[in-house]
């Protein structure tokens, strides 16, 4: 298994407690210690996958010296971010990006989980309730495959985590509808009683929380086919939003991470004083245009008090150029909101607030635009711990209860996922707001902002037939490449 950086920083524990290794068969009364541990932690393997999740959702991993260490191009493509000493990834290449952090990581482990408590069912276990262990699995299950296929598109779903190394991909509206039929059914499947769930770091085993993150997943997804399928995208919507479970409509029910320090250190915090990212400056533009009081959480505001943004897409002689004129560039996020201890947001109050604010528009849902969108502010600057005059804001982006036009609203959704850049590129490409102007280094041949991942090179050998069955079924045509898009974005 191909381990992520948070993977190796706990290897040591998911290795010494969470991993039996079987010796071969010939040796297996001989070699193998009789007090060694066989069956996989649960707990272990379910904080281990939490742990990544900030990491993926920010799309940062550095080492001690602030230097990169994955190919993360997400937060690049929204342009919420711009590099300054290592501008490979926002200027978007070509290679194929491997999924094995997805595929041989976290969704094997979370299968891990799903396959030992379905074999030992227990609602005492060590790690909880096997039942509800089983459910959080399932839940986050969903969430990743559901990154692994709006990145790629077609990808292995039904049969992979099986141990196969050619599995065939499957259609991206078929993983959709299991993504749904998958969030309803462990939404629905908690019991109550049994051992507390533990090693959850999100939620704390809490059903009642995962509930409503499943439900609110399910809003995300129904939303991204407003384009494609809007009349599946409005069943799903109102299926989710009406589902008992409820929905995350306070701050206190957030998907985030909160990291605890020492080994488990916030994904931004080596990058506190290095300077490798900056905050971007079409976002520091449009947010000091506004007087919105979250562009001091998102960047560093320099000696003038001022959050000043970095131009967006320079190769490394141009951020340079731009630094010995510029020093008072900001970096991105504040450094009170990237310390070893900071929280790294996933899907939130506000950006819920958002999706009903456009679904109201778009899948006529019955809902108020403008008291979503007002909602969704607010809800956002306490996320941020910031403070405004929110009617005057309001003003300013030009929304009033009479008039809340779509664009805004969406305008909103990249603002408020900074942070979140899974799904603000998730957004950006089913909407198209706000208007990107490619980064101007761009190295890729169409020079455009990508809409997919190429396909990881090793596809190409280890499982050829299933890779070129897929290449020649793009739903819009393209091939194998960064400009071809995904099902659900026509």
């Amino acid at each position: 298994m191909k381990m992520s950086f948070s993977k190796k920083n706990i290897s040591s524990l998911v290795l010494v407690t969470a991993l039996g290794l079987a010796a071969c068969n010939k040796f297996k009364d001989t070699n193998v210690s009789p007090n060694a541990v066989t069956t996989p932690v649960t707990s272990a393997l379910l904080t281990n996958v939490e742990t990544y999740l900030g990491s993926d959702a920010i799309g940062q991993a550095s080492a001690s010296n602030g230097a990169p260490l994955f190919t993360y191009y997400t937060p690049y493509f929204v342009q919420h971010f711009s590099q300054i000493q290592y501008p490979d990834n926002q200027l978007y290449p070509t290679t194929g990006v491997s999924w094995d952090v997805y595929y041989s990581g976290v969704l094997e482990d979370l299968q891990k989980i799903i396959d030992v408590n379905t074999a030992n069912p227990n609602p005492t276990a060590t790690g909880g309730n096997s039942v509800n262990q089983i459910q959080i699995a399932r839940i986050l299950k969903a969430y990743y495959f559901s990154i692994v296929t709006d990145k790629y598109g077609d990808v292995p779903y039904f049969n992979a985590l099986k141990g196969a190394l050619q599995v065939p991909y499957d259609k991206q509206q078929a993983i959709y509808n299991d993504l749904f039929k998958e969030l309803k059914e462990a939404s629905a499947g908690f019991q109550t009683g049994g051992a507390a769930v533990t090693g959850d770091i999100i939620y704390g085993g809490d059903a009642s929380k995962w509930k409503r993150f499943a439900n609110s997943l399910r809003l995300s997804l129904a939303l991204r086919l407003s384009k494609v399928d809007p009349a599946t995208g409005k069943t799903q919507f109102m299926a989710a939003l009406s589902d008992p479970g409820g929905v995350i409509d306070d701050n206190a029910y957030n998907f985030k991470v909160t990291y605890p320090g020492g080994t488990f250190n916030y994904p931004m915090y080596n990058l506190t004083t290095a300077s490798v990212v900056a905050i971007a400056k079409p976002l520091a533009d449009l947010m000091n245009n506004y007087s919105d009081p979250r562009v001091f959480a998102y960047g560093q505001a320099n000696a003038s008090g001022v959050v000043k943004g970095f131009p967006y897409g320079l190769d490394r002689t141009g951020a340079q150029s731009f630094i010995t004129t510029n020093p008072d560039y900001s970096l991105a996020y504040n450094t009170n909101y990237k310390k070893q201890t900071s929280t790294a947001f996933i899907l939130t109050a506000a950006y819920v607030d958002l999706m009903r604010a456009d679904a109201a528009i778009e899948y006529a849902t019955g809902e108020n635009a403008f008291n979503f969108l007002q909602k969704s502010i607010t809800d956002s600057w306490a996320q941020w711990g910031v403070t405004g005059d929110i009617a005057a804001y309001l003003v300013k982006i030009g929304v009033t209860a009479a008039n809340t036009p779509l664009q805004k609203i969406q305008e909103q959704m990249w603002i408020a996922l900074y942070g979140s850049e899974m799904f603000a590129w998730d957004e950006w490409r089913r909407t198209g707001v706000p208007v990107l102007t490619p980064a101007p280094s761009a190295t890729n041949p169409s020079k455009q902002i990508p809409r997919r991942y190429p396909y990881p090179s090793t596809e190409v050998n280890l499982n050829k037939a299933a890779y070129a069955a897929a290449v020649g079924a793009m739903p819009y045509g393209g091939g194998d490449t960064e400009v071809a898009r995904v099902w659900w974005d026509k």
